[in-house]
């Protein structure tokens, strides 16, 4: 079930600098909201996967590409419905559980 995935170097960059620039901007305390940096690692998650999507290294895509569509949805509930939003976050946790113990059988 191992199959390689390549990052591309522009990806990379693009993710890094995304991950630096929220580190940044989250240690910059009360100016954002509470859930603020729970919104930038879960865009930072929709990037990766969609990167190895792109990178057609993935052997079975069901789970990432579902992860696309709900994580895309989601970081539209924020600020507009931070319950949701919440909410979401409990349930992607739950659905990369289920798919790493899915793996583990495999």
């Amino acid at each position: 079930m191992d199959k390689n995935l390549v990052l591309q170097e522009e990806h990379f960059y693009e993710l890094l600098s995304f991950l630096i620039s929220s580190a940044y901007l989250m240690s910059q305390g009360e100016e954002f909201e509470e859930l603020y940096p729970s919104l930038r690692l879960i865009d930072a998650a929709n990037r990766l996967t969609k990167y190895a999507l792109e990178s057609g290294g993935l052997e079975d895509e069901s789970w990432p590409r579902s992860f696309i569509d709900e994580s895309e949805k989601g970081l539209d509930l924020m600020g507009i419905d931070n319950e949701a939003f919440i909410g979401f976050l409990i349930d992607s946790t739950r659905m990369l559980a289920k798919e790493m113990k899915r793996r583990e059988e495999v």
